[in-house]
């Protein structure tokens, strides 16, 4: 794994795909990330970014989020999807498509807690217990801000403006035929 600030050089790639590490990117980075992405993809390549969103502009001082830094995922940061869409667009991508997966992640979650519940004991043997209440009520609370909308997660896909992207069918259709 390289962070995508030390790719340097030639380097070039046909897709790009970043799932899960958006969050961590902060507020402040995106441009320097989009632009990053950019420079590394070939001509009609596809970039695909999934991740969480928040309902909210900016990443505000709340218990919720001091907890979330704290012992959850230090650093992380959520914008609104239509802030990383324009960021991406002034990076000098086309977006293609965007899909929301916002419901299937609170049955995630929540599916998650329950497989964590069935296995509470096996799990206590690799972490402690208050560790593991921790990531419960974590993944419990995540999951009511996914199904009340307060949280997204969005996967989009995008290419370089002005190039013909390789490899896309025409509609989502094509892709469940």
């Amino acid at each position: 794994m390289l962070d995508y600030r030390d790719v340097e050089g030639d380097a070039s790639f046909d897709k790009v795909a970043s799932v899960g590490m958006f969050e961590h990117v902060g507020l402040a980075n995106p441009p320097v990330y989009f632009s990053s992405v950019h420079r590394l993809l070939k001509p009609g390549g596809l970039f695909l970014n999934h991740g969480i969103t928040h309902d909210e502009e900016g990443w505000p001082d709340t218990l919720g989020t001091r907890f979330i830094n704290r012992y959850v995922f230090p650093g992380g940061q959520l914008d609104r999807v239509g802030n990383i869409i324009r960021v991406m667009e002034q990076a000098g991508f086309e977006i293609l498509d965007v899909e929301s997966l916002r419901p299937h992640y609170a049955h995630t979650l929540r599916c998650w807690v329950e497989r964590l519940q069935q296995r509470w004991d096996e799990a206590r043997g690799f972490v402690s217990e208050p560790v593991l209440r921790l990531w419960r009520l974590y993944m419990l609370a995540c999951a009511v801000e996914f199904e009340s909308a307060s949280l997204g997660l969005y996967q989009i896909l995008a290419a370089k403006r002005g190039a013909q992207p390789r490899g896309l069918p025409l509609s989502r259709a094509d892709l469940y035929a």
